[in-house]
Order: structure tokens, then sequence, then C-alpha cells
């Protein structure tokens, strides 16, 4: 917590921004660490995993490739296709925190999450005067989202662990995913690319399980084209 009263107010104004999206953040991070546990990690590797990824969607990824027995550089490869649109957030994050140090740039890129850019985004335009404490702000949403997070993850590999072998659990991860997309195809570019997507993974045969980040990269291709075109048009 700052000593700086200024600094602590908009920490605090960052946790209770983050307090309506535990709703969603909490049930995901359990569903991901029973995932995990179900898939047959260890406790502590699935408790690493969330330690060292931090991505709710690559968790899930990396879950159900080490479930289908993918290659450990197939893994780390899909999990980062799938946190690409970090270095988006980063670019537009970067002018706003160019001026912190290492330390602090190095915090603010670990704890970098969907909702910790988009609601550090809408704060700062609607109070830019408060520049200069927008890290705190960033702080208490980022910080408030990882312990929610960790917390939910490591209940949720518990709760995997007691669960009998005959309940399976893999309608956890497809389930997911799904419910992760959907909202998404909102317009026609983004139904075009899920669906150039799920088809390239069902027709393209390739080895170690390439046949996914193929999938993946023909439908982020398809996608962006689409949106081009039908802007010029």
């Amino acid at each position: 917590m700052p000593q700086d009263a200024s600094a602590r107010a908009e920490f605090i104004v960052g946790v209770r921004a983050f307090a309506p999206l535990s709703m969603s953040i909490i049930p995901f991070g359990v569903v991901c660490g029973a995932a995990a546990s179900t898939a047959g990690m260890t406790p502590l590797q699935a408790s690493a995993m969330s330690w060292v990824i931090f991505a709710g969607s690559a968790q899930i990824a990396a879950t159900q490739l080490f479930a289908s027995g993918a290659p450990l550089l197939v893994i780390l490869a899909t999990a980062a296709i799938v946190n690409l649109r970090f270095l988006m957030y980063a670019t537009s994050l970067a002018t706003r925190f160019r001026n912190q140090n290492r330390r602090w740039q190095a915090l603010i890129a670990y704890l970098l999450t969907d909702q910790a850019f988009g609601l550090t985004v809408v704060h700062h335009s609607q109070h830019p005067e408060r520049q200069a404490d927008l890290r705190w702000f960033y702080l208490g949403v980022a910080g408030a989202t990882w312990l929610s997070w960790q917390l939910a993850t490591i209940a949720g590999i518990l709760l995997g662990s007691l669960v009998p072998a005959s309940w399976s659990l893999d309608f956890i991860v497809p389930l997911t995913f799904i419910a992760m997309v959907v909202p998404l195809l909102d317009d026609r570019a983004m139904r075009l690319a899920a669906a150039s997507g799920a088809l390239a993974s069902v027709l393209l045969v390739l080895p170690l399980k390439l046949n996914l980040i193929g999938a993946a990269l023909i439908g982020v291709a398809v996608g962006v084209a689409a949106e081009r075109l039908w802007v010029r048009a």
C-alpha cells in the first residue's frame, strides 16, 4: 500500500474497479485449476503454471495440450500465440507508463490482463489529471486480479483432485473456450475468423499437433484481412 495519500486513493479506486469483475474471474480460475488437476498435473505443476503464465486462455490451451500429450515446445508456442493480444495492450500502455523505472515496467508487464488493460485505459481517459498516480490504479486492479486468480486456481486444483476419475471433467476445456469465444462473435470479421480457424483445425494434418498453431494463425489472418476489406468497402 503506498504511503502518499493520492497514490493510496488511486490504489483503492483500482481495487474497487476490479470488484464487479471478480464474479467472472473467480469461477474461471476455479475451472482452470480443476482442469489442470484432472489433466494429470500435480498441484505444484498446476500452481506453477498459474504463477508463471497468469493468463486464463493460455492456461486452458496449455492444459488441453498437456492432457493430449503434446510436446512442451508445442504447448509453449500455442500459449504464446494465444497471448499475442498482449503485445497490442503493451504498446498502448507503454505511452502511459513510459516514465516508470525498469522494476515498475517489469511488474506492469507481468500483471497485464484484459481486465487491467481495459480498466486502466478507461480510467486514464476519464481522469487524465491523475496520470502521476496511474500506476497505483493499475496496481490496484492488476494486484486484485492476480490474488483472486491465484486463490481461485488453488481452490480448483484442490477440488479437482477430490473428483473421482469416473467423473470426467474433460468437457471443461472446450466448454470454457466456447464461453470465451461466443461473446466475441459480434461482427462478420470475428465470425469468419472463428469459422476459418475451426475448419482449419479439422482439415490441417500436421505432426506434433501443429495443426492447432496453424489453425490459430489462419483464423487471425482471415479475420484481419476480412476486416480490412469490409472497412474499405
